[in-house]
């Protein structure tokens, strides 16, 4: 290959990995829960900006760019085109994502070639990404706070400019007026600064440490809207599932034990897939005397390449070898998943350590970068023994991306399901609005969901994909 061609083959396979699960993403309708009540908020209001200037202080968020993008998606619609407005736009996140990841991976040779298909496989399998792709909210905020991480990212690594800082400083204001997961915009361009991408310069981190400041004064003292309780939601702890009473009952007077929980729990999801949502999903199943080979293939991969990266990291440290890019992306992922996990406090819940799972997938890349160019210049027995493990990880991951696509097809048939079951329900429990605007809202919502064909997974099929990919 020339010099280019690596890095073109690398941009080829991104984009095939990228449209086909946009294609899935297409195929799902916008979701019931979660979703319909925000849509009707959103043809209540009267413009972007009333709806951005209304969110201030409602809740125990400060989340008012999140509102005014479902405003803005809505009036995008023009009345009629409802799933193409959110579900493009959802679709248009994915691939943005994809693209910024592997400009962030850099890709010049053979080898940064093969050890980037490796990291596409990483990203796409693991489960904090299969989470936040598989919600069909209105807009996926959570996949929009990995677009603006990597943003930031991208920006850092470039040369740099005021006007490349002034940028900085909009996606740190965009991402945490939107998500609080907005936040880990200044992690990463604090971190990336850290170990030497300085396309972001300390003027620009004083702005965007300043925004920062800003929103921490408008949030806790202005509108003192607090942090989130024990009372919101159920939460998963150990081998079960927590209702907000239950949770109250066994944490209310002590809480920082079940936040610490929350964290490290929030930390041991990304490097060993385990456990999911807070709950160890392997224990519950010994327990419960259930199949454990839908478990195992992601736990054991995992365990697999977070010894990789700790290897990688040892090695360096042990021989103080070049600080790379290799070693950047193990620094900047060890900041991002530590304070990841720690804006996870209130609940463990696998897409709010979206962030780190992405950069966990970048120190992946860097990891297997290094197995590469190491395993021709080892003895032949270890040079088998490596060329096992990179078969073993390779082939385990890929499975896993694999799953992605079963599950979101499964999960756009329950999507589907929910909103045909929807009118008999609300007749039932009376819940139908009383103004004609939003049934005719909710009615148009439910013949884009109900009168389009999507691949049935849950009918006359094998039943093996759901053991292997399904909760």
């Amino acid at each position: 290959m020339p010099h280019s061609g690596p890095r073109t083959a690398a941009y080829a396979l991104a984009w095939v990995f990228a449209l086909a699960l946009a294609a899935d993403l297409l195929w799902m309708p916008v979701q019931v829960s979660d979703s319909l009540g925000e849509i009707l908020g959103a043809q209540q209001s009267s413009s972007t900006w009333a709806s951005f200037i209304g969110s201030f202080g409602t809740t125990a968020y400060l989340r008012p760019l999140r509102i005014a993008q479902i405003k803005g998606l809505f009036d995008l619609a023009q009345g009629s085109h409802y799933w193409l407005s959110y579900r493009g736009f959802h679709a248009l996140l994915l691939i943005a994502t994809v693209m910024l990841f592997m400009r962030a991976l850099r890709v010049s040779t053979r080898v940064d070639f093969a050890a980037s298909a490796f990291a596409l496989v990483v990203l796409f399998g693991i489960y904090t990404f299969r989470g936040t792709v598989r919600e069909a909210f209105p807009i996926n905020h959570f996949l929009e706070m990995i677009t603006f991480c990597l943003a930031a990212l991208a920006l850092a690594q470039s040369r740099g400019g005021w006007l490349v800082d002034v940028a900085a400083a909009l996606v740190f204001a965009a991402a945490a007026l939107t998500l609080e997961s907005g936040l880990l915009v200044w992690v990463v361009a604090v971190g990336a600064w850290a170990v030497g991408w300085r396309g972001v310069s300390l003027r620009g981190l004083s702005l965007m440490t300043v925004l920062l400041v800003g929103y921490s004064y408008i949030r806790f003292v202005h509108l003192a809207t607090g942090l989130p309780t024990l009372s919101e939601r159920s939460a998963g702890y150990l081998v079960e599932m927590l209702d907000p009473p239950a949770l109250q009952e066994r944490f209310g007077a002590q809480p920082i034990w079940f936040y610490g929980y929350n964290v490290v729990a929030s930390v041991l999801s990304v490097l060993f897939s385990e456990p999911q949502d807070g709950i160890f999903e392997t224990a519950y199943a010994v327990l419960n005397s259930q199949p454990m080979w839908r478990l195992m293939i992601p736990v054991v991969t995992s365990i697999l390449t977070t010894g990789l990266i700790v290897w990688v990291a040892f090695r360096r440290l042990r021989h103080w070898g070049p600080f790379d890019d290799t070693a950047r992306n193990i620094v900047v992922f060890v900041l991002v998943l530590l304070a990841n996990a720690a804006l996870s406090f209130a609940y463990a819940q696998d897409e709010i350590m979206s962030v780190a799972g992405v950069f966990y997938a970048l120190a992946a890349f860097g990891a297997m970068r290094e197995l590469l160019l190491t395993a021709p210049t080892l003895q032949p027995l270890k040079a088998m023994a490596c060329a096992a493990l990179m078969c073993t990880v390779t082939i385990g991951w890929s499975f896993r991306t694999a799953g992605v696509h079963y599950v979101l097809r499964s999960q756009a048939a329950k999507h589907q399901i929910d909103w045909v079951e929807l009118p008999g329900r609300w007749d039932r429990g009376n819940q139908w609005p009383d103004d004609p605007a939003e049934r005719d809202l909710v009615m148009k919502l439910r013949n884009d969901a109900v009168h389009t064909v999507y691949p049935n997974t849950r009918t006359d099929r094998p039943e093996w994909p759901s053991r292997l990919w399904l909760e």
